[in-house]
């Protein structure tokens, strides 16, 4: 397993499923062999995107993109991929 690294296209929440680590004054996430920080995405954003949410959408290959703030956000489930 690599050392922690910045992750910038998807969030890591508590209760997420993937194995956590101590790591300084936080909680990193073991995901696809790297150590990713505990974080969301875009913090400024509270609510889940949905349907009629108010933000443009955009259709990305199998699932559409909420456009928020100059970012294009995915919502999976209870967290956010960013591309």
């Amino acid at each position: 397993m690599s050392t922690h690294t910045e992750q910038l296209d998807h969030e890591h929440l508590p209760d997420d499923g993937c194995q956590t680590v101590s790591h300084g004054d936080h909680v990193d996430h073991v995901h696809n062999g790297e150590q990713h920080p505990e974080s969301k995405v875009h913090s400024s954003h509270g609510d889940p995107h949905t349907d009629g949410d108010g933000c443009e959408t955009v259709e990305h290959e199998d699932h559409v993109d909420h456009l928020h703030d100059g970012h294009r956000h995915y919502q999976h489930g209870d967290h956010v991929h960013e591309h």
